[in-house]
């Protein structure tokens, strides 16, 4: 461990022998989430159109850095 590294930026699971071990979990839970919020908000949508969604730069897997929703 070299606490004097310089940060990465990103969020990744790795893989092969550099996988994370809490991965499955971690997308477990998500899709429990996502599943109960669209149980319990059934009307849930995005506000507005997804070409004007900014995208996050500098990520390995790309994301979006908001997703403005109406119910």
């Amino acid at each position: 461990m070299d606490l004097t590294r310089s940060l990465d930026p990103h969020l990744a699971f790795g893989a092969g022998p550099y996988s994370c071990l809490g991965r499955s979990l971690a997308r477990t839970e998500l899709q429990t989430v996502l599943k109960v919020l669209l149980k319990r908000l059934p009307t849930l949508e995005p506000a507005v159109p997804a070409d004007s969604l900014a995208r996050r730069e500098g990520l390995v897997g790309g994301g979006l850095q908001q997703i403005p929703v109406r119910w």
